[in-house]
């Protein structure tokens, strides 16, 4: 795989991009999290330098930040939330650039060196990880495992994983002659670590990507299809790992390969429903800037554009319903929904599209309790409030 050299001397708009999504769902997140009193460790887990030669913030002062602004709004919150900035060839940069910033530790070596750094901590502990990493070298899923088998009181992972770079190393190690447009893999600063078959096998959690690109190689698919085919094993396995992911494609074009494959992990729920959820409204905000004349860099992919006109949603949530012996929880039907759309939807329009049919009668939904404090009959849709289930109108 090449390298970009002086990787810091400028901010890439991908890497702009990746960092506004990071500053964008921590927001939300953090105020979500504190509330629950317990503590809150935020893991970079491949810092670099803080920031960028050009005077912008890197992903280590963007989560400064946030620890900052919710130290000084939070009273008592103390040592409730911390940062940890895992990094070996940047580190005195990093120490320089964080330095005056409270709650936060730069932790000196690869990701892996500080694995135990991280099982150690209290199992009450919420962790959240970002996973950017210069390549793909440092992401065996074993070590995700791992942390996953501490039981934390709740972890998540935001990960940039670079499924078309992976693919050209995956060619160059099985000897096979490099197809690749230079223009679609995104540039990177490559560790000293040198790649081996075996170690593409623990990254990607098996030897599946040898026979893709044994396909592709013979030309019995395009690498549009080998990198989709990769991608969708990978986050198959990946959810050994985590109850709840999502894969977002960040390209430059449609009809380019993913510059990288954004990769929400989360065990819980509402993890879930809380990052599409802010996606999607960053996606909404970022074609309102597109069509008041900003330039965007990247395209968000969805499943399939129908998706957008609501006729399929309407489709898909009536089968759901069909296909459960019982009525499901809103909640439950929500995830399952997000899982499948990713970001194309907001949750408000989830429930919006579901109050419908139930207008037009095609859902039956029961709310307990069944009356309002004031007596009224409920139309919540609010499954915080209230005990919603669903099932098909016979």
């Amino acid at each position: 795989m090449g390298q970009t050299k002086n990787f810091f001397k400028e901010k890439k708009r991908w890497s702009v991009l990746k960092d506004e999504i990071l500053d964008y769902y921590l927001t939300p997140y953090v105020a979500k999290i504190i509330r629950t009193g317990k503590p809150l460790l935020i893991f970079d887990c491949f810092a670099g330098k803080g920031k960028f030669d050009s005077g912008e913030n890197g992903s280590p002062l963007i989560i400064a930040e946030h620890i900052k602004d919710n130290l000084r709004q939070s009273v008592g919150l103390g040592d409730k939330i911390k940062g940890f900035f895992i990094e070996k060839k940047y580190n005195a940069d990093l120490l320089e650039n964080l330095s005056g910033y409270l709650n936060t530790s730069v932790l000196d070596g690869t990701f892996e060196d500080n694995l135990q750094r991280i099982l150690s901590a209290d199992k009450n502990s919420n962790i959240f990880l970002y996973v950017d990493p210069y390549g793909v070298k440092s992401l065996s899923l074993n070590t995700f495992s791992q942390i996953k088998n501490k039981n934390f009181s709740s972890l998540e992972m935001l990960m940039n994983f670079n499924s078309a770079g992976f693919l050209r190393e995956g060619c160059r190690l099985l000897t096979y002659a490099d197809l690749f447009n230079d223009n679609e893999i995104t540039d990177y600063e490559s560790d000293e670590d040198i790649n081996t078959i075996d170690r593409m096998d623990s990254i990607s959690g098996g030897s599946y990507w040898q026979d893709i690109l044994r396909k592709f190689y013979k030309r019995e698919i395009s690498i549009y299809k080998a990198e989709d085919m990769f991608i969708s094993e990978y986050s198959r396995i990946l959810k050994n790992i985590f109850n709840y992911t999502i894969n977002i494609p960040i390209k430059i074009k449609s009809n380019h390969l993913p510059k990288y494959r954004l990769i929400f992990g989360s065990n819980h729920e509402d993890g879930l429903i809380l990052m599409a959820d802010n996606m999607n409204k960053k996606w909404k905000k970022m074609l309102a800037h597109q069509s008041g004349g900003d330039q965007i860099p990247f395209d968000f992919e969805f499943p399939d554009d129908i998706l957008l006109e609501g006729s399929r949603l309407h489709k898909d949530i009536l089968s759901l319903v069909s296909k459960s012996s019982s009525s499901m929880t809103l909640k439950e039907i929500i995830v399952v929904l997000i899982q499948k759309h990713g970001i194309a939807f907001s949750e408000s329009e989830y429930k919006k599209k579901i109050r419908q049919m139930e207008q037009s009668t095609d859902l039956l939904i029961d709310r307990t309790p069944p009356l309002t404090p004031t007596g009224k009959k409920a139309t919540s849709m609010d499954y915080d409030e209230y005990k919603i289930t669903i099932k098909k109108r016979v």
